[in-house]
């Protein structure tokens, strides 16, 4: 690879995908594209590539139009984000505290669950081992440098139909994040017209939103599935495979990889493809379908369990629904399937019908280790909220066809191919943003400078992109239009950090 290490700064200009220099900063960079890059710009100018360029400029037109909706759209959730976070943080600071240790557990669990079920901002951050796994930080690493190549490459392709010579291409390292950049020539940028800068600056932007429409279409067509089933089974109409168990928790010993789960409680997993997560993080009520037949001479009247939630026993109510609670050892109920009822009728008359109390943390999740008949079913009971069962547990509905195929290779793939939709979507829309350093307000200089100049080109001025100064036929229009940017940029800045720092304060609340 032939590195420049030393280039004039004011011949040429950089689109960056985002990432600001800092200390910790490498930066590498080659002239190795610039032939096929002048090669390929040579063809589009040639009457056999006429009616390639004609479409390849209508093309980038729509793009300039969706990048430009995308800007306001961005500043939008923004705003959106910031009334949300500002509004819980204002709810939460004037909420009295009334909570007990029961109330106090109860709205943790909810809290918890809430996070990994919902959205509850416009704008969610990506952060590996706060909210996401930290072990899907090389996936999230691998999309966001390929989403950022496709970005460059929108800015590489526009240069060429408008005869703009590539100076380099490169990639740096921020920290740990990977960029990307290419780097052109700025006169020849500066004498192009509004429009045709206009492509050339939004075309990143849009090469990401193409990709992630075209992930969602895929998406949509269920052709991933269609290339898994060539090495997997969909074992949906049975249950869901246990892919993944961390290594420390208490159900490693009991939910072997590869066995197969039937039911959470008495939900049927096989009832819905969301049924696991929906279960588990739902804040939803205790699904039982039938109540046991337990003695009644086994029942204690000792209502300390309903009130202790350090007790070992458990509290149980009639499954009728009447206001009686007793106490008693859930293992030796709820470990089986058999002397279920409907109802006490159903049972001896020594016994009574009864259920677990919804509001104790306790789940039944049935198992078949060798994935035969039900006669193979085991019960394994959990103490604690689902919620930590979901964070434990990774299944899937794909069983591979032979022995030799990595299970949890679906995972993989749908993780890879999760964040790769996200980077896309979060450069278009990031990007697009009026912030110094990002396309957009080299975007927003354009967009005034049409508004101002009423989309007349003056090429006796110059605009230097890099530099952000503006350019403009007359002296009250570039004061007017500087203030303008300048009061844009500003207010954009100040939403972005403050939904930063309003987010900080909600996490270390939580």
């Amino acid at each position: 690879m032939h590195l420049l290490h030393r280039i004039q700064p004011k011949r040429m200009i950089s689109f960056a995908a985002g990432i600001p220099r800092s200390l910790f900063h490498i930066r590498v960079q080659t002239r190795a594209f610039n032939a096929h890059h002048d090669t390929f710009s040579l063809r589009l100018a040639s009457r056999n590539y006429l009616r390639t360029r004609k479409f390849l400029l209508m093309f980038y037109d729509t793009g300039s139009v969706l990048v430009i909706l995308g800007m306001f759209i961005a500043v939008v959730l923004l705003v959106s984000t910031m009334v949300s976070l500002l509004s819980s943080t204002l709810l939460r600071l004037t909420a009295p505290d009334t909570s007990t240790s029961l109330l106090k557990r109860a709205v943790e669990v909810t809290t918890r669950a809430t996070k990994y079920s919902s959205v509850t901002h416009a704008v969610n951050p990506i952060i590996p081992g706060l909210t996401v796994p930290l072990k899907h930080l090389p996936l999230i690493l691998l999309s966001l440098c390929i989403s950022q190549i496709v970005h460059e490459s929108g800015h590489a392709i526009t240069a060429a139909i408008h005869r703009i010579p590539m100076l380099a291409a490169g990639a740096s390292i921020t920290f740990m994040f990977p960029a990307a950049f290419v780097t052109l020539h700025s006169a020849r940028v500066e004498e192009l017209s509004s429009l045709d800068r206009l492509r050339v600056i939004t075309s990143g932007c849009f090469h990401n939103l193409t990709l992630w429409l075209i992930l969602l279409g895929a998406a949509w067509s269920g052709i991933g599935q269609r290339i898994l089933s060539v090495g997997y089974e969909d074992v949906f109409a049975q249950g869901i495979i246990v892919a993944r168990v961390e290594a420390d928790s208490p159900l490693s010993m009991h939910l072997p990889v590869g066995s197969l789960l039937t039911t959470l409680d008495d939900l049927p997993l096989n009832s819905s493809r969301d049924a696991w997560s929906n279960y588990l993080l739902e804040p939803t009520s205790t699904t039982y379908k039938q109540g046991w037949c337990v003695d009644t001479s086994r029942l204690s009247d000792d209502q300390r369990c309903c009130v202790d939630t350090a007790s070992s026993s458990y509290c149980f109510v009639l499954f009728e629904g009447a206001m009686e609670a007793y106490c008693t050892d859930p293992v030796a109920i709820l470990s089986r399937n058999q002397n279920r009822c409907d109802s006490s009728t159903s049972c001896l008359e020594s016994q009574s019908c009864v259920k677990p109390r919804g509001d104790r943390d306790i789940l039944r999740i049935t198992v078949n280790h060798e994935r035969t008949g039900t006669e193979d079913e085991r019960i394994v009971l959990w103490s604690g909220p689902r919620y930590e069962v979901w964070e434990q547990v990774q299944t899937t509905h794909l069983a591979p066809r032979s022995g030799i195929i990595p299970l949890g290779l679906p995972l993989i793939f749908a993780d890879f191919f999760q964040y790769l939709k996200l980077t896309n979507l979060s450069l278009y829309l990031l990007n697009s943003l009026p912030l110094p350093a990002l396309d957009g307000s080299q975007l927003l200089i354009i967009l005034l400078e049409m508004v101002f100049t009423r989309w007349f080109h003056a090429p006796s001025t110059i605009l230097d992109i890099e530099a952000l100064r503006t350019r403009g036929s007359r002296p009250h229009q570039r004061r007017a239009q500087q203030v303008l940017r300048t009061f844009i940029m500003i207010g954009t800045c100040t939403l972005l950090v403050s939904c930063v720092m309003l987010g900080i304060i909600e996490w270390m609340s939580v």
